[in-house]
């Protein structure tokens, strides 16, 4: 059996879902991992790789043990933050999605007066 398709099944099984369940609330093919499971398949698509680990909310290394997915461009510490942001605050209305860019702002503003501070007291 494909490692990839045990560690899927392992989180499925830790969360209390069937593979056919977690596959229907994401729109993935159950016929997908079918094919993983047999190995006429040896990796997902980067697309399904990612929408199975943000449903699990675990990083996709968990779930590709390192394998490389077709066409994965690793994502820096800093993109996998935004991703976890972006995820996060996709279901908030548009009211609190625009009091969430404002904070962001202010602690950006914040931190840059903070530089400033910073280099003041380093000059001669």
């Amino acid at each position: 059996m494909n490692e990839m398709y045990e560690r899927i099944e392992e989180l499925c099984h830790q969360h209390g879902i069937t593979m056919t369940g977690m596959c229907r609330q994401l729109k993935i093919s159950r016929s997908i991992l079918s094919e993983l499971r047999s190995g006429r398949t040896k990796e997902l698509s980067i697309h399904n790789l990612r929408k199975i680990a943000d449903f699990f909310s675990v990083p996709v290394d968990v779930i590709s043990h390192n394998a490389q997915p077709s066409g994965e461009l690793m994502l820096s510490a800093s993109e996998e933050y935004f991703n976890a942001l972006y995820h996060a605050a996709k279901d908030l209305n548009e009211e609190n999605r625009q009091k969430l860019l404002d904070l962001a702002k202010t602690f950006r503003l914040a931190q840059k007066a903070e530089e400033v501070t910073q280099l003041t007291f380093l000059q001669p």
